[in-house]
């Protein structure tokens, strides 16, 4: 029998000899268990059933995931219904009647959830309105009430490249840290974080200087990975490597190399794991954010010096601008990027900033001068 770290006992009604009608609250995680118990008093306070012999939302919305969404979406999809149910859903509504739940409570699922960004509040209302919008059509409710459900402000967390300062502390941190080279790639080379996990020493043309980019590795189904193919022919290119890369990358080679020939590999030489990748990150996030200046009590981060919504793509996004402000067309860049359609490399350089109005202005004194002459 599972045992739980938390567990308690609500009465929550009485049958008609007197009996009490129980609700058991269990979980391993006290912020988890505290948010069902007063999910349960808060319902319970209103009048609402909490405990009944019809289909709850959690076992309706994992029947819903298997029947509706197994097999007919990718990975990363599935990965998504599964997270918005199991960590969103389900602690706040999952235990209740689903012929018992009301607009408010769905409301409430939105209001208590972490997600803070407009795509992932996205995200959960889509996959709210899925859910009963399919019950209703099965005849199990009468209405769907996560139909208008009102989003709270979400932050905005546009993608961007990095400004001029932050490009500089984060090339003289990546020339000691042990995840420098990797980083680099994405930054200097435009390669997804996906991209850079099956790379082999063979991928790398020394003479060309070129770089072979036909793969990558997903991690919707797991912790080690799934390599796949590209999704379009245009995932499939050649990359020039910078001299300054690519000479670091040859220096690195002799003491990196490995039966499986990746060039970032975990200590056994197997490809790196997601786990890995994200603590790779973390410290070098840390080591950069210390190189800007943050300041640290007790090496402890106190005031951070770097935007702590920077990840790994917003690597990739710099390399396309960089791309376009050193003059190479669209159309070029579109290829380096390995972008299906020219319109999200164009969507990348759509946000001009002060460097790009002082280079416009420069341009524009030059032609001056040259009239003059």
């Amino acid at each position: 029998m599972a045992t739980y770290k938390y567990r308690r006992s609500f009465t929550v009604g009485h049958k008609p000899d007197g009996t009490p009608i129980r609700k058991i609250v269990r979980s391993n995680n006290r912020k988890e268990f505290d948010q069902k118990c007063r999910a349960v008093q808060n319902l319970y306070a209103k009048g609402v059933q909490v405990v009944g012999k019809g289909l709850t939302v959690e076992q309706w919305a994992w029947q819903w995931l298997n029947t509706y969404k197994k097999d007919r979406i990718g990975p990363s999809q599935y990965k998504n219904y599964e997270r918005q149910i199991r960590l969103r859903i389900s602690p706040v509504i999952g235990f209740m009647d689903l012929r018992s739940v009301r607009s408010f409570h769905a409301q409430q699922v939105v209001d208590q959830s972490a997600a803070r960004s407009k795509s992932e509040m996205d995200k959960l209302i889509g996959s709210m309105n899925q859910i009963f919008s399919r019950a209703l059509i099965n005849g199990l409710i009468e209405y769907n009430p996560a139909a208008g459900l009102v989003a709270h402000p979400a932050e905005s967390h546009h993608r961007r490249a990095l400004t001029a300062e932050e490009e500089t502390t984060f090339i003289e941190t990546a020339k000691h840290h042990r995840a420098g080279l990797w980083v680099r790639l994405m930054l200097q080379c435009g390669l997804r974080r996906g991209e850079t996990i099956p790379l082999r020493w063979g991928d790398i043309d020394k003479d060309s200087k070129l770089l072979r980019v036909d793969k990558a590795v997903e991690f919707a189904s797991g912790n080690q990975g799934k390599e796949k193919s590209p999704k379009t022919e245009a995932g499939t290119r050649y990359v020039p490597i910078p001299d300054d890369l690519l000479t670091d990358l040859l220096n690195f080679k002799p003491k990196h190399i490995h039966g499986n020939n990746y060039i970032f590999h975990n200590n056994n030489g197997k490809r790196m794991t997601e786990t890995k990748i994200r603590r790779m990150w973390q410290s070098f996030m840390r080591a950069w954010d210390i190189q800007a200046g943050a300041k640290l009590y007790r090496n402890k981060i106190v005031e951070h010096a770097i935007d702590q919504s920077i990840t790994p793509h917003y690597l990739r996004h710099t390399y396309v601008t960089n791309q376009i402000r050193s003059g190479y067309d669209l159309k070029t860049v579109q290829y380096l990027a390995g972008h299906a359609d020219i319109r999200t490399t164009a969507n990348i350089y759509s946000h001009f900033d002060k460097s790009d109005a002082e280079r416009i202005a420069k341009l524009e004194i030059g032609k001056m001068k040259m009239t003059h002459i």
